[in-house]
């Protein structure tokens, strides 16, 4: 469990992401539970809880195939949280809202190689958004071009260190 204690005039930009292993080795989803919690709370008040729980499921628990962690977590391999809040953030903010209104779902023949959602905070003040692809880079690359307007709070050096 992560809590971050904000003032009131902070900003944040806080990431947590989970991948599937070392495929390489055969590690792919390799556990049996995961349990992780963020939450932000500014001068006191809880603005954002987010938990994930990634747990095996029990193979007698139902009528249901059993299936495994991998297989119910496929075709993607790499999750990622990012909570934003404050005013440093407010053109990324704006930028992922205006992204997100845009985009269109069609029928696919399959699940897309990335996927993401975003759910605004803080009457707009702040944003969570979610991220799941097939491949870890995906998301890397992803996040760096969704979050490229943070460049000039963070810094050119400190922003290129994260994300290339």
């Amino acid at each position: 469990m992560q809590t971050f204690h904000l003032a009131e005039d902070s900003s944040a930009v806080l990431l947590d992401w989970i991948t599937s292993g070392r495929k390489s080795i055969g590690e792919e989803w390799a556990f049996s539970r995961y349990y992780s919690v963020n939450e932000v709370f500014v001068a006191g008040r809880r603005i954002a809880k987010d938990a994930t729980l990634l747990e095996e499921r029990d193979s007698q628990a139902g009528p249901l195939v059993a299936r495994t962690l991998g297989e119910t977590l496929a075709p993607y391999s790499c999750y990622a949280t990012v909570i934003m809040y404050g005013d440093l953030v407010q053109d990324t903010v704006r930028h992922l809202s205006a992204a997100y209104s845009a985009i269109t779902v069609f029928k696919q023949h399959g699940p897309p190689a990335l996927v993401w959602s975003l759910s605004t905070i803080c009457d707009g003040r702040g944003c969570i958004v979610r991220v799941a692809a097939k491949d870890t880079e995906d998301v890397k690359v992803w996040l760096g071009k969704a979050l490229s307007d943070l460049e000039h709070v963070l810094g050119l050096d400190i922003y290129r260190r994260a994300f290339s």
